[in-house]
């Protein structure tokens, strides 16, 4: 989140032992810039390969992949729906000022690169999004065939029918806003920071299969309130999804929902907690390493 100066990434190096490389991501915008005179993505075959993925993240055929699931966008006659989508990603990999990718892309002003940033997310999240992410972009009998891990199938369940998924909240950090109410339901008392929480749902190999939100993070959201007002409110249909015996692999954290899940016949695989007592029997302490065993995926 810093640009770190040579004498600090020094310092950094003698007191700690940690190596922080230079940041090398706006050089090589420069530079692809440079070389390449000027950012032509009408024409297919005007940048190399490396600049597509210097400036959007993707290669040029991944680029040209997405770009054709755009079925719904049209070009008009500030833009293409090729520029559209590489202002977009663009802008969503180095993170410059609307004024400076309209300079680049020789756009009016700023607020047409916010136009466009808008169409094409809009577009995303009509031709791309329901495709890739939500319960209703994958079966269970898919989940079930390519997605669930052996080692998930014999510790938490007691059939081959049974799906195992795996959830966690986790954060995507944003600005502090200038809207009073929206700063304080942002602010994290746990990081320090404004941020937004979605709730990430995976299979046992690691599948992201839905992201849910995202939320506030304010004391009435912590990650056991989520889930349950997820599933209470059959968000993206989850419960048509799930079936009865279906297991949810969570942390300690979720502990205030294991009820509500189970009364919706859903079977919960949680660490076992000690309870004043200084250490887990044989049993319990197996259980939480069972959990652990196929949790860790999640993570990382």
């Amino acid at each position: 989140m810093r640009v770190l100066s040579d004498e600090q990434r020094t310092m950094i190096f003698l007191s700690r032992s940690i190596w922080v490389p230079k940041e090398k991501l706006i050089d090589n915008f420069r530079l692809a810039l440079k070389h390449a005179g000027s950012l032509d993505f009408d024409d297919p075959g005007a940048l190399e390969n490396e600049t597509y993925k210097t400036i959007t993240g993707l290669d040029r055929d991944h680029f040209n992949d997405l770009l054709d699931k755009l079925t719904t966008m049209r070009n008009s006659r500030l833009r293409s729906v090729r520029v559209a989508l590489a202002i977009f990603l663009a802008k969503i990999r180095l993170a410059l000022s609307n004024r400076v990718l309209a300079c680049v892309f020789r756009l009016a002003s700023k607020r047409s690169v916010s136009r466009i940033c808008h169409q094409v997310r809009v577009a995303l999240m009509q031709d791309f999004v329901p495709y890739h992410v939500g319960f209703q972009h994958v079966s269970r009998e898919t989940i079930l065939a390519q997605h669930q891990t052996m080692v998930a199938t014999e510790l938490l369940t007691n059939g081959r029918e049974q799906v195992v998924l795996i959830a966690v909240g986790t954060y995507l950090f944003c600005q502090k806003s200038s809207n009073n109410e929206f700063q304080r339901r942002t602010y994290s008392q746990h990081k320090h920071r404004h941020l937004v929480k979605p709730m990430i749902i995976t299979a046992s190999d690691g599948y992201i299969i839905s992201s849910l939100g995202p939320f506030f993070t304010d004391s009435l959201n912590n990650d056991a309130a989520i889930l349950k007002h997820c599933m209470l409110n059959d968000e993206q249909q989850v419960l048509s999804w799930l079936r009865d015996n279906d297991v949810l692999v969570l942390d300690r954290g979720f502990r205030d929902t294991v009820n509500t899940l189970n009364r919706l016949g859903l079977q919960v695989a949680m660490p076992s907690f000690l309870h004043n007592r200084k250490q887990l029997p044989a049993d319990e302490a197996n259980r939480t390493r069972f959990v652990t065993k196929n949790r860790w995926v999640i993570e990382s």
